[in-house]
């Protein structure tokens, strides 16, 4: 089980780094310009929404099965140790935060009424979150396979 969920959590972010990466460019194009923010735009934020948490709790799961399988060494083993420290504590720890910000953005833009500020709120807020997330991602593994 563990094999086949760190497979989904190496190749899921392939295709949410293209989605968030489409969805802020076209955000970015109807904050700034007179084009509309329509369903299917507001279904794609939807989409990437959804593909940031599902990605969060497949990793939030790899998390737990190695705790309950004693993957992890004492903590100060963990702490010492930067490779273990970043698996383990960093890299949670922001794309958890990551994800509060991708919500935050695509939950202001359904309150909001102008078009132009539903755009806005999700360039900044998934932008955001995307920034943190790319601090704190694992880009060696993710380029070179994991």
């Amino acid at each position: 089980m563990y094999i086949g969920l760190l497979h989904l959590h190496h190749w899921l972010p392939f295709l949410w780094l293209l989605l968030i990466l489409v969805a802020l460019v076209q955000n970015f194009l109807v904050w700034k310009s007179d084009r509309e923010f329509n369903a299917s735009l507001q279904r794609q934020n939807k989409i990437t929404l959804i593909l940031t948490h599902l990605q969060v709790t497949v990793g939030l799961i790899m998390l737990a099965l190695a705790i309950a399988n004693e993957m992890i060494p004492d903590m100060g083993t963990l702490m010492g140790d930067a490779t273990l420290r970043f698996k383990y504590v960093e890299h949670p720890t922001t794309m958890l935060l990551g994800a509060v910000f991708i919500t935050v953005g695509n939950a202001k833009s359904k309150r909001l009424s102008s078009e132009q500020d539903k755009a806005k709120s999700v360039v900044i807020w998934f932008g955001i979150g995307l920034a943190l997330i790319a601090v704190r991602f694992p880009w060696e593994a993710f380029l070179h396979g994991a």
